[in-house]
Parts: structure tokens; sequence; C-alpha cells
């Protein structure tokens, strides 16, 4: 049985994630979340932004939590025009989540990631629907919770390229018990 080390081995202490990278990729995954899709599309899009948050609350927790959480919901707010503070609290319950199982997340390899962050980023879209609909806003679709389905299966692509771009090994691999 091939257990993970309980501290940073080899090449993740060559090259640990800095504030740097982790802001410039963050400001990057805003970007792309802001960008003008298409009306018919739009509730397709996932939440770029909250995947690539999630992505460096398993990678590097002390450099993107909760705090970084709250400010990005609250740009993201302004940025869609949505009820301010809406994204702020669904970014921090989905960065809470995250943090409480961050160490069992970092010792999977990305497809069971995958299935671990799926009800996580089907509940932020879940949360930003149903309090939507309880403080007035009455033309929420259901369909806007497609975006967490299409965050988890863009989950592995994304996990794959953060992780070439900026030099991180690839989520560990488990051999099942």
């Amino acid at each position: 049985m091939n257990i993970p080390p309980l501290l940073p081995q080899g090449a993740e202490l060559t090259h640990p994630p800095t504030r740097a990278k982790v802001y410039i990729s963050l400001l990057l995954a805003f970007s792309l979340t802001l960008l003008p899709w298409m009306e018919q599309i739009r509730w397709l899009v996932p939440d770029f932004t909250l995947m690539l948050l999630l992505y460096w609350n398993i990678r590097a927790p002390r450099l993107a939590g909760i705090g970084m959480a709250f400010s990005l919901g609250l740009l993201t707010d302004v940025a869609r025009g949505v009820l301010f503070g809406l994204n702020a609290l669904a970014y921090c319950v989905a960065t809470f989540i995250v943090l409480l199982v961050q160490r069992r997340l970092e010792g999977f390899d990305t497809p069971r990631q995958t299935l671990q962050l799926f009800p996580i980023l089907l509940g932020k879209e879940a949360l930003v629907l149903t309090l939507g609909l309880m403080m007035g806003r009455g033309d929420a679709d259901w369909r806007w919770l497609a975006a967490g389905l299409a965050a988890a299966l863009l989950w592995p692509p994304l996990a794959w390229l953060v992780d070439r771009i900026t030099q991180q090994q690839p989520a560990s691999r488990q051999t099942p018990l």
C-alpha cells in the first residue's frame, strides 16, 4: 500500500506555490468568469473563479483561505450585478468545506477529487439559486444547477492545466485498499 507522506517531499519542496502564482491564477480565472458568454449558454458556464479557488484550497490552503473566498465572492457579486454577498457567502461555505477535508482531497488523484468536489460545486449553485429566490429574485432558473455539473466535468482538465503551468506535482495516486 502506497501511503503519501505527511510532509511535502521532493519536487513539492523545490516548486512550492507562491503568492504571486496563486493571485495571478485567481485573477485570470475571475477574468474568464466575466467573459461575455452567449446568453443561450450562460447558465451552463461554470464558476471558474470558485473552481480555481478550490484548487488552491487543496494545494496551498495558507495562500487562499476564507478571506480570499469572501473577497472574490464580493467581486463576483459586483461584477455580475447580483444580490451583494450572495456569491461571497457561497464561496465561503464551499471554501470552508474544502478546507475541512483538505488533507483527504490532497491525497486523492484527480478523478477521486472530482467525485468529492462535485457535491460542493453543485451545492454552491444550489445555495446561490435558493438564496436568490428567498431574497426576491424570482427570475431564477433551475437550469443554473447544470453549471455545477459542468464545473465537475471541467475539474480534471483544469487541475491538469494548473499543475503544468505552476509546475506542481499532479495529485497523488493512492492504491485501493
